[in-house]
C-alpha cells in the first residue's frame, strides 16, 4: 500500500488525550508498519503502525496507532491510500472502527496468532460487540461486549508493560481485574514490546472518581468506604511484596531524585519558583529516613478504581505517563501511593459547589482519614515521609497539568504550597524552643 501522509496522522496524535507531547514542540518523523494483524490480502485489514515523535533536545517517543484499512469505513477517514490488487482504502483509527475490530478480534483469537501471549483465549468471543470507553485516560481501552476489554497501549517502551506484568503476577486475587491474553510486538529497533491486553470488565461497579465526586457534591460522608479503599491497597501492596519481593533504599537517594524533579519542574513552571527552596527544605527532612520499597501501583488515584456494594478493585498499574518505564518499574516506598490517593481526595473536592470552603475541606479530612486508618491499620508513617510522597506527587501534578488542563493547575499548587507551608512552620517552632 502507498505510504500514508504524516501530517494526517499528525493530526491526530497531537490532539489526542493520550499523547504525553503536548506543549514540547514535537514532530511526527517517522511511521513504522508492523506485520498484519488480519490475513494478508483480506479486508478490513488492520495493523499496528508505529509512530515516532521526536523533540529538540529530547530522545524520540514512539506511539501506537491500531490501524484499518477498509472500503466501508464507520469511523473518520485519516487518509486514503491505493493498493495495487484492492484499489482505493480508506484509512482509520480500528478501535473506533466496528468492521476493524471483528476482522481483528477473529484473527487475534485464531489458534497460534504469531502475535498473542494466551492465557485465556476462550474468554475472549470474537463476535462481541465493539466500543471505545469514553473516559479520559492515558490509552485508549475497547470494550467487547458487557464483560471484557481490549487496552491498547499507546506510548510504547522496550519491555514488558507494567500493567500485564503486575496483572499476570496478581491474577486470581480477586482485588484485580484478570488478565486473559497480551498482544506483543517491536519498536522500529527491533526490541520487544507489548502492544495491549485482553482483560476482564469488572461487572457492578462504579469509577471511583465519579462515585468520589458525586458524594462529595451532596455533602455525603464516604470515610468507611474509604477505610475499605485503604485495606485493598493494603492487600495489592503485600501480593506485590510477595511476588517481586522488597529491598532497602537510603531516603537521600529517593529525596535526591525528588529534588532533581523539583527542580526541573520549577524551571517548566514559575510559579513554583517561589516555593522551591522551602520544598527542598521538606526533602532533606525525608533524607535521613530509611526506606523499604517494593513494586507498587505508581499512579494510584481514584480513577485507578471501581467501586461496587462488594468493595473496590484496583486497576491501571502502569504508572505515571510522564516517568519513563525505567522509573516506573523501579522499586519504590508504598507511601507513594498513599500520597496518590490523598492528592485524589483533594482534586474531588473541586466538585463541591465551593471547594475552599470549611464544609470541602472537612469532607476531604475525613475521606483522606479513613483511607489512611484502612490502609495503615494504627501504624501511621512518618509525617515528614508521608509529606515528602505527598510533596513529589503535587509537583508531578503541577507540570502534568500545565501541559494538559491549566485551568487545574490551581489544585495541586495550593497543595504544594500547604505542605511547605506545614514544614515551614514546623522549623519556626522547633527553632524558637531551642
Amino acid at each position: 500500500m502507498s505510504e500514508q501522509p504524516l501530517a494526517a496522522w499528525w493530526g491526530v496524535i497531537s490532539d489526542a488525550r493520550w499523547f504525553a507531547g503536548k506543549g514540547l514542540s514535537g514532530a511526527l518523523v517517522e511511521l513504522t508498519a508492523l506485520p498484519w494483524l488480519t490475513p494478508p490480502g483480506s479486508l478490513p485489514a488492520v495493523r499496528t503502525e508505529i509512530a515516532t515523535v521526536r523533540y529538540p533536545g529530547r530522545a524520540d517517543e514512539h506511539y501506537q496507532l491500531l490501524v484499518g484499512y477498509t472500503t466501508n469505513p464507520a469511523a473518520p477517514v485519516v487518509a486514503s491510500v491505493t493498493d495495487p490488487g484492492l484499489g482505493v482504502l480508506q484509512v482509520v483509527e480500528a478501535p473506533g472502527d466496528a468492521g476493524c475490530m471483528r476482522a481483528l478480534l477473529a484473527a487475534l483469537t485464531a489458534s497460534d496468532h504469531p502475535a498473542m501471549e494466551w492465557a485465556d483465549a476462550a474468554a475472549i468471543d470474537p463476535d462481541a460487540a465493539t466500543r471505545v470507553w469514553a473516559g479520559e485516560q492515558s490509552n485508549t481501552t475497547i470494550c467487547l461486549g458487557d464483560d471484557r476489554m481490549f487496552k491498547l497501549f499507546r506510548r510504547l517502551e522496550a519491555g514488558r508493560n507494567l500493567d500485564v506484568e503486575v496483572l499476570a503476577a496478581l491474577n486470581g486475587s480477586g482485588i484485580t481485574p484478570a488478565l486473559y491474553g497480551t498482544l506483543t510486538g517491536a519498536l522500529p529497533d527491533g526490541q520487544g514490546a507489548d502492544l495491549g491486553m485482553f482483560v476482564e470488565r469488572v461487572q457492578g461497579v462504579r469509577d471511583g472518581w465519579e462515585w468520589a465526586c458525586e458524594a462529595c457534591a451532596e455533602g455525603r460522608e464516604i470515610a468507611t468506604e474509604a477505610t475499605q479503599l485503604g485495606r485493598a491497597l493494603r492487600g495489592v501492596h503485600a501480593r506485590l511484596a510477595q511476588a517481586f519481593g522488597t529491598s532497602t533504599s537510603s531516603g537521600a537517594g529517593v529525596a535526591e531524585t525528588m529534588a532533581t524533579r523539583l527542580d526541573a519542574a520549577a524551571g517548566e513552571v514559575g510559579a513554583l519558583a517561589s516555593v522551591q527552596e522551602t520544598a527542598h527544605g521538606v526533602l532533606r527532612e525525608l533524607a535521613a529516613s530509611k526506606l523499604v520499597t517494593q513494586r507498587v501501583h505508581g499512579d494510584f488515584h481514584l480513577g485507578q478504581t471501581l467501586r461496587s456494594s462488594d468493595g473496590w478493585t484496583i486497576i491501571d498499574f502502569e504508572g505515571e505517563p510522564l516517568k519513563s518505564l525505567a522509573e516506573r518499574r523501579q522499586p519504590d516506598s508504598v507511601w507513594r501511593d498513599v500520597a496518590g490517593m490523598l492528592r485524589s481526595f483533594d482534586y474531588v473536592r473541586g466538585a463541591h459547589h465551593d471547594p475552599t470552603s470549611s464544609q470541602a475541606r472537612a469532607w476531604c479530612r475525613s475521606a483522606c482519614g479513613g483511607f489512611l486508618d484502612g490502609y495503615c491499620d494504627g501504624a501511621l508513617p512518618e509525617a515528614s515521609v508521608l509529606d515528602a510522597y505527598v510533596l513529589d506527587k503535587a509537583i508531578y501534578e503541577v507540570v502534568y497539568e500545565t501541559r494538559n488542563r491549566p485551568n487545574w493547575v490551581h489544585i495541586p499548587l495550593g497543595a504544594v504550597h500547604d505542605v511547605a507551608g506545614r514544614t515551614a512552620l514546623s522549623a519556626t517552632h522547633n527553632q524558637e524552643e531551642n
